[in-house]
C-alpha cells in the first residue's frame, strides 16, 4: 500500500460510507504463528481499509495523531481513570 492508497483510505467518511461494503473486523482471522510483518500484510489485506471497517453493526474509523502518546499508553491512561471513578 503505498502512501496515495494510504490517504485515500484515511479520508473515507463514515456518514456515507456505505456499512456494507465494510469488511467486519469480527470475521478478520490473524494466525498468530506467522511472523509479525506477514500478520500486519495478512491483515491489511483481509480487512481492506485499516482505517475504516465495521464491528458488527458499528462503522469503526480509526485515526492517529502524529503528536502525544502511544495508542496503548493513551489506553492506559483511560482505563485508569476508569478505575478512579468507581
Amino acid at each position: 500500500m503505498d502512501n496515495q492508497q494510504t490517504n485515500l483510505l484515511c479520508q473515507t467518511d463514515i456518514q456515507t460510507v456505505d456499512i456494507q461494503n465494510l469488511v467486519d473486523i469480527s470475521d478478520v482471522k490473524i494466525d498468530t504463528t506467522m511472523k509479525k510483518t506477514d500478520r500486519i500484510q495478512n491483515f491489511i489485506r483481509d480487512i481492506k481499509n485499516p482505517y475504516c471497517f465495521r464491528c458488527k453493526n458499528t462503522v469503526v474509523k480509526v485515526s492517529f495523531c502524529s503528536e502525544g502518546g502511544s495508542f496503548q499508553e493513551l489506553l492506559q491512561d483511560y482505563f485508569s481513570t476508569l478505575s478512579h471513578c468507581e
